[in-house]
């Protein structure tokens, strides 16, 4: 008999792949230790527990924690205040947000509430950007709830001195500062390439090749961006191979938004098995064109969705799937419920290299999940989850009806 310390009883809906997920009517979900030791029918399960195994029954849907595979936890406070056009909109409100992070009693009260907010919305598990403060990046990888990688943003030109002078782009400095913290839990953060000059990119690029760990920056945002990056390295062939020569791409490297790129740019990412966070809801909030999924697919570049907060309007990952499926549909790009659930899930914590501890309801993974309203019938999974994904961000921010993590209930 499979050893157990509780399990919890309703509908699961589990996701394998981006076309395919497997859902239970009455479904079973086994936990010992904070891991799943059973997941599946709940009939098919009753000859493996004793009689006196208690069982908890939910009122809802079982689905796998959300994951979020680029945001800025800095940017919380002032998530969906501001929008426009990206550099001008970095510039006036947020870098002095984020030169804020100086204090670290601002920056303790507002990690605390980033991860409330993003348990109560189902969030599990994500790729988080830091300010450049020290201080602040110890702080949230200390306040940590859920499963977190975290990077304080390197940038040394082109911005206010009140983050240039706290941005560990000096080489010692950032190694002394990498030693502190747990590599599991920490990613080489360049905020993107106008903020450093090619060698420091370069050097960084060697940094992570020591250490092995997580890289994370942002490539082809905007036009204007592709403007500004073109000026200042005008002997690179396009933004990609900025990155590229510096070595920074990866198969440990995650790239926000990748929109305005061409066709060897996405050449050189799927060779360098690099992955791309899809930002759908900040791509709408600051007027960027969406991201051609098209040519993604094409290209067969993995991918995971994301929430981007402060440019997204919303840290809810229901609202970013509710528009990853919006804003293709309305170019006549097919996409599916199942696509939208793997992207959030599964698909993330591969991204973070973490596919063999979390993103799905396997067994031997950690026991980390939501429950979603209602139950479907077995015929309707999919008009359900579309239904789910229905109504405005503040709404769904709000959707789920608790959060578990290592099966303890969290949210």
């Amino acid at each position: 008999m499979q050893m157990m310390e509780k399990i919890f009883r309703a509908p699961i809906l589990n996701p394998i792949d981006a076309n395919t997920w497997r859902f239970y009517q009455d479904g079973a979900l086994g936990v010992d230790q904070g891991l799943i030791v059973h997941m599946g029918d709940f009939t098919a399960m009753l000859g493996q527990i004793g009689a006196d195994m208690e069982v908890e029954n939910l009122d809802g849907v079982i689905v796998p924690g959300f994951v979020d595979s680029h945001l800025h936890w800095v940017q919380h406070r002032v998530t969906g205040r501001f929008s426009g056009e990206l550099l001008t909109w970095l510039q006036e409100h947020i870098w002095p947000e984020e030169a804020r992070y100086v204090d670290t009693d601002l920056a303790q009260a507002a990690a605390t509430q980033f991860y409330a907010d993003v348990l109560r919305a189902g969030t599990v598990m994500g790729m988080s950007y830091s300010s450049p403060h020290a201080e602040a990046t110890q702080i949230a990888l200390t306040a940590m709830r859920g499963d977190w990688v975290i990077g304080n943003v390197l940038m040394a030109i082109h911005a206010p001195h009140t983050l240039t002078d706290y941005s560990l782009h000096d080489p010692d400095a950032l190694r002394a500062f990498m030693c502190q913290t747990d590599k599991t839990h920490y990613a080489l953060t360049p905020r993107f390439a106008p903020n450093l000059t090619a060698a420091s990119l370069k050097t960084l690029g060697q940094i992570a090749a020591e250490s092995q760990c997580l890289i994370q920056t942002h490539l082809a945002e905007s036009v204007t961006e592709l403007q500004w990056v073109k000026e200042l390295f005008p002997d690179a062939a396009h933004y990609t191979e900025v990155y590229d020569r510096a070595g920074l791409l990866t198969p440990r490297t995650i790239l926000g938004h990748c929109i305005e790129m061409r066709d060897e740019e996405w050449r050189c990412l799927r060779e360098r098995g690099s992955w791309v966070a899809h930002c759908p809801t900040s791509n709408e909030a600051l007027g960027n064109r969406r991201m051609p999924l098209e040519q993604v697919r094409a290209y067969d570049i993995p991918f995971a969705l994301a929430s981007d907060i402060g440019g997204g309007p919303s840290h809810s990952m229901l609202h970013v799937m509710q528009r990853f499926l919006g804003t293709h549909r309305e170019a006549d790009v097919a996409v599916a419920p199942q696509e939208a659930l793997y992207r959030s899930t599964k698909a993330g914590a591969e991204c973070m290299g973490r596919g063999a501890v979390g993103g799905d309801l396997t067994v031997g993974k950690r026991a980390d999940f939501v429950l979603l309203p209602q139950k479907p019938a077995a015929d309707s999974v999919e008009a359900w989850f579309e239904e789910c994904l229905s109504g405005k961000s503040a709404d769904l921010e709000q959707r789920p009806l608790g959060t578990w993590l290592r099966g303890e209930r969290a949210a």
